[in-house]
């Protein structure tokens, strides 16, 4: 497979276990490396692969709201989605996608945002490169 995730790191932070691993799973299916976050702190762990392609962000995490987590990705200029239950947040940068959506409209979210944004040259260069799992 060689598409446009292909390689692609991407963050989930989602805390429910079940739609974590739907997400995890379709992105899987187009080629991507995922690594997830059920928390706020896992998360703010995760922005900072230097490999980090995109994110999807639950907005409320068991912990808290996702806030930070925005802020820092703002900060890398790394593109992200949220994918949440509350109406538009106004993240500001990021695209929100309300749920439930099915798994094909947040892939192609993604495609579309990461097809539109440019990828910081570590990212790119780190692309074929698996991460170090933490699930």
């Amino acid at each position: 497979m060689n598409g446009p995730l292909t390689g692609r790191l991407v963050l989930i932070a989602e805390d429910e276990p079940l739609i974590a691993l739907d997400m995890t799973l379709a992105f899987e299916d187009e080629g991507a490396w995922v690594t997830r976050a059920r928390t706020l702190d896992e998360a703010l762990i995760g922005v900072e692969d230097r490999a980090l392609s995109v994110a999807i962000l639950d907005h409320a995490l068991s912990d808290g709201d996702s806030s930070k987590v925005y802020a820092r990705l703002k900060e890398r200029n790394i593109p992200f989605v949220t994918y949440s239950g509350y109406e538009d947040l106004g993240c500001g940068g990021g695209v929100h996608v309300k749920k439930p959506a099915s798994m094909s409209v947040l892939v192609a979210t993604v495609r579309d945002l990461l097809a539109h944004h440019s990828v910081s040259g570590a990212a790119a260069s780190q692309r074929a490169t698996p991460p170090s799992p933490r699930r």
